[in-house]
């Protein structure tokens, strides 16, 4: 049976994780300060797009968005702006077509979408990153904190309160198991939570332990 003292220690640290990384915590720490950034990114808009225009602008935007959207206000040089710019949409960007840099390029000069469309897909992808890091490094920092015996403990709780829409093969192991996985059954189950949340249309707190 489990101590009652060390269930509500686990169950209060499992909580915390869990408001810290809500869907809200979110929109509020990540999503709303990049939006800002976003919207007070100044750039020529009429300007014709030519290859190094389009190089320019995408590094300034991302100068811009990381040191006015992103925590810690990030300061970056030019250069690894350049690289980081190239990365995000090498990784990020998606067209019906296509993807990548040079179909964003592609999309720049097409008068129906744009640079800004671009710069828009841009800062989605640096919210989708910036907020899987930011979940990550909560799970894994408090987590680390725990002893063995805690770790199994969180691991049992998470089980039985997610049995109904965790993975069979997830769900049928011992909580030992995910002892040192911790962080990957926490993002796995708000994943579940939240496409729970989306189907039926709820906004149910998964940290309601």
């Amino acid at each position: 049976m489990m101590n009652s003292e060390e269930k509500r220690k686990a169950a209060a640290l499992i909580r915390e994780v869990f408001e810290k990384t809500s869907e809200e915590y979110l929109h509020l720490r990540i999503d709303e300060p990049v939006e800002k950034a976003v919207a007070s990114f100044e750039f020529d808009r009429h300007g014709e797009v030519t290859h190094e225009t389009f190089t320019r602008v995408i590094a300034d935007f991302v100068c811009h968005v990381y040191e006015q959207g992103l925590w810690g206000k990030q300061k970056i040089t030019a250069a690894v702006a350049s690289a980081e710019a190239v990365a995000i949409l090498e990784e990020g960007y998606q067209a019906s077509y296509d993807r990548g840099y040079y179909t964003a390029f592609l999309e720049a000069l097409n008068p129906d979408l744009g640079l800004e469309y671009v710069l828009g897909q841009m800062a989605g992808h640096i919210i989708v990153v910036a907020r899987a890091r930011h979940v990550q490094w909560v799970c894994t920092s408090r987590m680390e904190l725990s002893d063995w015996p805690r770790r199994c403990l969180i691991a049992e709780i998470l089980l039985e309160r997610w049995k109904g829409f965790l993975p069979q093969n997830v769900r049928g192991r011992p909580p030992a198991y995910f002892a040192d996985h911790l962080p990957e059954l926490i993002i796995l189950g708000l994943s579940a939570n939240r496409t729970v949340n989306k189907m039926f249309g709820t906004n149910a707190d998964c940290w309601n332990f």
